[in-house]
């Protein structure tokens, strides 16, 4: 028989199975040098398998979120999960790189399935004044799943081969699916100032109209398209340089691969944590102060971040590039939590899984789908540097974005609590 679960116990699980996400998501990345020679590919090819993940996960996006609007979420969340740990399993067992392709393809529609309705779930729980403080440590599971993806991916293949990377990591998601099919539903809205009752079905309209009033909807909340446009921006930077980080130190500063994944995911591991939770910690403090605290805190780590993010790409000193390394990606993560607030917040209750989904379906759509093909191709040409420098700038541009949007956030927060 289904049970509600008390908030921490669904804000654990979520955030364990976010955990497991980022694992499989990233040890691509960490054994990427391996696999590009293993199938003989070039760097714009492995640059494509993280791509056409990416792709299958946007366009996948807005019917996950039509489906977590209509049916009970933690269902379609376990779909999610189950496959897409049963495809990282069968990314072991592919022949060919393009039999990878579909594993990691089949990976997009699982994680789709599943990251656009958690944060709809975790709203239900929580109160808009914590929901910063609590996605922060939902999104927590990025940097901390992103690192042990590094470590794991690159240890294992090295003392078992590339394959066993993805055995391992396979094999829990499978059981935890299972949890989520006996968790009952929170009611929807509960949790907000005013909840607003969910409109009733009608028949006669068709799929088309009900989308277009969607779609209208989210774009007459000005804020919300600012925050995605800024979200946009920065996982074009993020994406890519996820990517190509670990393979950046073996070719430009000579590390092992092993070395090059193990400390890089160790750096991100620390820094993203650090970052994530006092990002909404203070996201949550600097609210009960000012409106517009979420967009100016964001915008203002993203600026920030340029100047460690320089000299953790130019310096050839590890004691100066590693520390950089560690604050530039602390104040990236301090965004996490206070801009998905950002997005909850603005958003009635009825709404908020297609507003997630149109969201993750931007982000990845025109951010980190093309990064890595696109740094890849570059690096054939002209090497790595010039490249990665060029997605980390891109971030301060992605901070002036939501700086300039901050008056639009307060007005959509005032329309939202009338």
């Amino acid at each position: 028989m289904a049970r509600l679960p008390s908030p921490r116990g669904a804000l654990a699980l979520l955030t364990g199975l976010n955990f497991l996400n980022y694992i499989d998501r990233f040890i691509p990345a960490a054994i990427l040098p391996t696999i590009l020679a293993s199938f003989g590919l070039t760097g714009a090819e492995g640059g494509f398998l993280q791509t056409m993940f990416i792709l299958t996960m946007a366009f996948v996006s807005p019917i996950a979120g039509w489906m977590g609007d209509r049916h009970p979420r933690f269902r379609v969340a376990a779909a999610g999960v189950f496959v897409w740990s049963a495809a990282t399993f069968g990314s072991g067992l592919a022949p060919t790189f393009a039999a990878l392709v579909v594993a990691r393809a089949l990976i997009g529609v699982g994680e789709a399935s599943y990251t656009v309705v958690t944060p709809s779930l975790l709203s239900d729980f929580y109160p808009t004044g914590q929901r910063a403080r609590v996605l922060s440590i939902f999104y927590a599971a990025i940097p901390i799943g992103s690192a042990l993806g590094y470590v794991l991916g690159s240890q294992i293949a090295a003392h078992f081969g590339w394959r066993y990377s993805f055995y391992v990591a396979g094999v829990p998601g499978l059981m935890l699916a299972i949890i989520l099919l006996f968790l009952k539903e929170p009611t929807r809205g509960a949790q907000d100032a005013k909840p607003v009752p969910r409109p009733k079905r009608d028949g006669s309209t068709s799929s088309v109209v009900v989308i277009a009033n969607a779609v209208r909807q989210l774009l007459m909340r000005r804020s919300f398209l600012i925050n995605t446009i800024s979200q946009t921006i920065y996982t074009f930077s993020v994406g890519g340089l996820a990517v190509w980080m670990p393979t950046y130190f073996v070719r430009e500063r000579g590390l092992s691969e092993a070395t090059a994944s193990t400390t890089f995911g160790v750096v991100l591991a620390l820094a993203g944590f650090t970052g994530t939770i006092i990002g909404g910690r203070l996201g949550d403090w600097m609210a009960r102060r000012r409106p517009d605290a979420h967009f100016l805190l964001s915008g203002i780590s993203l600026v920030g971040s340029l100047p460690f993010t320089v000299l953790a790409i130019l310096s050839p000193t590890p004691a100066i590039f590693w520390p950089s390394m560690f604050v530039t990606l602390s104040m990236l993560f301090l965004n996490a939590g206070p801009l998905n607030a950002a997005l909850a917040n603005v958003l009635p209750a009825e709404l908020r899984g297609r507003g997630f989904a149109f969201n993750t379906w931007a982000i990845h759509l025109f951010g980190d789908a093309a990064s890595p093909p696109i740094i890849g191709w570059a690096s054939d040409r002209v090497g790595l540097r010039a490249p990665v420098l060029g997605a980390g700038a891109l971030m301060a541009v992605a901070g002036l974005v939501l700086l300039f949007g901050r008056g639009a956030f307060t007005r959509d927060l005032k329309a939202a609590a009338a």
